[in-house]
């Protein structure tokens, strides 16, 4: 039988994460494993995102104190090593509560004989000043004090050298969940109300038309406002490009990389859930979470497609608007994603995902009705899935141009000829690029 309790549970999930797969699936599994209240729930979360997030710097402080490296201990040991020093370091949790806590679970784990090793090497490492450490050079220090793989502190150094370290270690959305209400159900400052009414810690209007910013003690997904659709999870500058496509009432709309289905929701409420929207991934595992999230939301304009956007299928219909939410490499949200911190960033993976996404915007152009709005977007602050992106496609397809959308911008985001980009640095949101294009009329 496992241990039991928030901290044991971090620590499965954490050693369960050493083998891959999605954290947060992961994390989840750990969860119901368990059967951890609400509050409990939300610390053992904490703890596995904590290490996550952290997990380079952790490393590398343990390392100081452990002649043979972290690599080489038994995995329950390093999960409870990095657990507690996540908690010392980063959560406020009194160091001879982290240590204690730790040297009970190394032992609940079947570990007894690493129990002074454990205790000795986090009291020498919850104390330890970063500031005391001497890098390498510039690259180990954005890997150390940001957390990141070489490849990703290379690319960040490279491409934006003066915002480095704190586009690494920002918070998104202000370290605040992002909400956007459901106009059908409830307007946001009715919203905001009725989450305070109901036990959330905090809630408040957000930067972009529509969004809240709220913080609740256990997940925002496990509450009744929640289940009855008034509202659903999803970033500020997510949000903001789906307003882009400014879709109305009654139009034929396509969203072509819709799972998990966040930015069908909000065009679906654009539209006032009148006309026709086509939400398609290109796995029934992906569509069903998209089904899923619109029944829950109450709208019935949505129709939920399992297609792969990169080829073209002419049963799709002609569009006045389209969405294309590309995938990408995510290195606009490493604050929500922690996996993302540690790609290698494989330059030959990465030319195939700079030509799947060229082959998803041709196919998407043959949809869109002439004058028509395509809108392209990504979760990434990389050139070449950008502005680069952009550039060739406008050269394949004169007859698109770059224009203007109606939606406000917030303060900080970057316009130019070929898109509008957010840099957590400068807008205090996710990374995530926004070109809207109009077709020729005819």
């Amino acid at each position: 039988m496992r241990p039991a309790g928030p901290r044991a549970a971090a620590v499965s999930a954490l050693m369960r994460q050493e083998q891959g797969g999605y954290s947060n699936l992961i994390l989840d599994a750990e969860l119901r494993r368990q059967k951890l209240d609400n509050r409990d729930k939300a610390f053992a979360g904490a703890i596995f995102y904590a290490v996550l997030e952290h997990q380079q710097t952790l490393d590398y402080i343990l390392s100081l104190f452990l002649p043979k490296g972290i690599s080489r201990l038994d995995p329950p040991v390093r999960a409870v090593l990095r657990s507690a020093l996540a908690q010392a370091r980063y959560m406020d949790v009194p160091v001879s509560a982290a240590v204690n806590e730790a040297v009970k679970l190394t032992r609940a784990f079947g570990k007894s004989s690493a129990a002074g090793l454990v205790n000795a090497v986090l009291r020498r490492a919850c104390g330890y000043d970063l500031s005391e450490a001497n890098f390498a050079d510039e690259i180990q220090r954005l890997m150390v004090l940001g957390s990141a793989s070489r490849p990703v502190a290379e690319f960040l150094h490279r491409t934006y050298p003066e915002e480095a370290l704190e586009i690494l270690t920002s918070p998104a959305d202000c370290g605040l969940t992002a909400l956007r209400a459901n106009p059908l159900r409830a307007e946001p400052e009715q919203l905001i109300s009725l989450l305070l009414e109901q036990g959330a810690q905090s809630a408040e209007p957000g930067t972009i038309p529509g969004s809240v910013l709220a913080r609740f003690a256990g997940s925002p997904a496990d509450t009744e406002l929640f289940r009855q659709g008034y509202y659903h999870v999803e970033g500020q500058a997510s949000q903001l490009a789906a307003l882009c496509v400014g879709a109305q009432p009654g139009e034929t709309v396509l969203d072509l990389c819709a799972a998990p289905g966040g930015k069908t929701l909000a065009l679906a409420e654009q539209m006032q859930d009148k006309g026709r929207l086509i939400s398609c991934d290109h796995t029934e595992n992906r569509t069903r979470l998209i089904r899923s999230a619109v029944e829950r939301m109450g709208l019935h304009c949505v129709e939920v497609l399992c297609n792969d956007a990169s080829i073209p299928n002419p049963a799709l219909p002609q569009a006045d608007r389209i969405l294309v939410d590309a995938p990408c490499s995510g290195l606009g949200i490493l604050a929500k994603k922690p996996d993302i911190r540690y790609k290698e960033l494989d330059p030959g993976e990465h030319r195939e995902l700079v030509a799947l996404q060229a082959r998803i915007l041709d196919a998407a152009a043959g949809y869109l009705k002439p004058g028509g709005r395509l809108v392209y977007s990504t979760c990434t602050i990389h050139p070449k899935e950008n502005e680069e992106q952009i550039r060739a496609f406008l050269e394949q397809h004169p007859d698109f141009k770059v224009t203007v959308p109606e939606a406000e911008l917030p303060e900080g985001m970057t316009t130019g000829l070929y898109g509008m980009l957010s840099v957590p640095t400068r807008t205090e949101m996710d990374g995530f690029f926004i070109c809207v294009m109009q077709k020729a009329a005819g």
